[in-house]
C-alpha cells in the first residue's frame, strides 16, 4: 500500500473495522438537474439504500413507488413489488447505454443502474479501494486543468485508482484527493453512462457511524459549456442520513 492510502484507511475507521463490514444501510438524498436533464425528474429524491460489502448489490426501497424495491447488480437490474414478483428488469444493463450523451433520455432502470453501481461504490469506499485488482499510486499535487475556481483542490493529496475490469464504476482511472487529516474531499472522473463527460465530485460534512467515517454531503460538478472550468452550480447533489453499518 501507498503510505497516502494507509493514512485515508486510518482515518476513516481502519482497513481492520471495514473489512468486517456486511452491510450498509443509510437514507440517500438526491436531486440536481441531471434528473430533468434525463427526463426522469424526482425518481430519486429521499430512499433508504443498502449496499452489499460481499458483492456489488444495492437495493432501494420505494423504488418509483411505495412497497417496490430497485435492485442493482452488475449484469442486472430490476424493481420488484413486496411479493419478490419482477415488475420490470434489465439484463447487461451497461450495453443499453451505447451512444448515450450526457441529455439523452433516460428510463427508471436507466437511473437504477447509474445511481446503484454509484452508491455501491461511494458506500463501500475506502474499503473498495482494497479489492483484489484495484491498483493505487500516489500522485504528484498539481492543478487539474478543471479547477478554475478556488477551493477545489485545497492543496490536497492526490491518489490515482485504475479499477479492474469486475469491478463497475464511473470509469476505469479515477483521482481521489484528500486533506491533511486523511479525509476524502474530492474525485474526479468521466462517467462512461453519460458520454464520459468529465466531473468534480466534491464532499464533506464527514461524520463517524460505528466506527466509521462516511462523507454525507457530496455534490458533483460538471464543465462549464460556453467557457473554462466549471458550472457554479452543482449537477448532482446527494445527501446521506442516518448511516447504520452492520
Amino acid at each position: 500500500m501507498t503510505h497516502l492510502l494507509d493514512l485515508l484507511l486510518e482515518a476513516h475507521g481502519g482497513e481492520e473495522r471495514w473489512s468486517k463490514v456486511t452491510t450498509v444501510t443509510a437514507m440517500s438524498h438526491i436531486g440536481g438537474p441531471m434528473w430533468s436533464l434525463h427526463q426522469v425528474p424526482g425518481i430519486l429524491g429521499s430512499r433508504e439504500v443498502t449496499v452489499d460489502f460481499g458483492t456489488q448489490r444495492t437495493v432501494f426501497r420505494d423504488y418509483t413507488e411505495a412497497g417496490l424495491r430497485g435492485i442493482y447488480t452488475p449484469d442486472h437490474v430490476s424493481i420488484v413489488d413486496e411479493d419478490g414478483r419482477t415488475v420490470q428488469e434489465r439484463r447487461n444493463p451497461l450495453a443499453s447505454f451505447d451512444g448515450f450523451k450526457l441529455d439523452t433520455p433516460w428510463d427508471m432502470l436507466h437511473a437504477l443502474y447509474f445511481v446503484g453501481y454509484a452508491t455501491w461504490n461511494y458506500l463501500t469506499t475506502p474499503h473498495l479501494l482494497t479489492l483484489p485488482g484495484v491498483q493505487v499510486r500516489d500522485l504528484a499535487p498539481e492543478q487539474p486543468a478543471l479547477d478554475q475556481q478556488p477551493g477545489l483542490s485545497g492543496g490536497w493529496r492526490r491518489l490515482g485508482v485504475t479499477f479492474p475490469d469486475d469491478i463497475t464504476v464511473h470509469t476505469k482511472n479515477q483521482t481521489f484527493y484528500y486533506d491533511e487529516d486523511g479525509l476524502q474531499r474530492r474525485m474526479d472522473y468521466a462517467p462512461r453512462v453519460t458520454g464520459g463527460i468529465p466531473a468534480v465530485h466534491m464532499m464533506d460534512g464527514h461524520q463517524e457511524f460505528s466506527g466509521l467515517v462516511f462523507p454525507t454531503r457530496r455534490r458533483v460538478f460538471v464543465p462549464d459549456p460556453e467557457g473554462p472550468g466549471l458550472l457554479a452550480d452543482p449537477f448532482i447533489t446527494l445527501d446521506y442520513s442516518d448511516i447504520r453499518v452492520e
